[in-house]
């Protein structure tokens, strides 16, 4: 058997079936679904808003399966590229307070505990 035919053969079957997007629509639609629900529900438990950017980017991305044309490709691209610098950036102005600086904030005085006459 030669190896060479077999390579051959694989490389026509692609090329005669070419796409715009790197695997099938089925699984690309699994994945916008999955990444959807799962960005909802962040968003829903911790309300950053980044969260619900990336919940609506991702699945934008099945725009891409609505035509074959050059301009809605690259059109898609660029609001996947807004998008997700929106969520890059909207996740560093509005992060989360660290809990040390909560407690930088606390009134030292009541962290103490009060002396009792029994104990003075």
């Amino acid at each position: 058997m030669n190896y060479f035919d077999i390579f051959t053969l694989t490389q026509q079957a692609e090329i005669e079936n070419p796409s715009l997007f790197p695997f099938p629509f089925k699984m690309h639609l699994i994945f916008a679904c999955l990444a959807a629900v799962f960005f909802a529900y962040r968003f829903f438990t911790q309300k950053q808003p980044f969260q619900l950017i990336m919940a609506v980017a991702i699945p934008a991305s099945l725009l891409i399966w609505l035509s074959e044309s050059k301009t809605l490709f690259y059109a898609v691209g660029i609001a996947e590229a807004v998008l997700i610098l929106a969520a890059i950036v909207t996740s560093f102005i509005f992060k989360p307070k660290d809990i040390a600086d909560d407690n930088d904030d606390a009134d030292p005085a009541a962290d103490s505990v009060p002396e009792t006459e029994e104990q003075a």
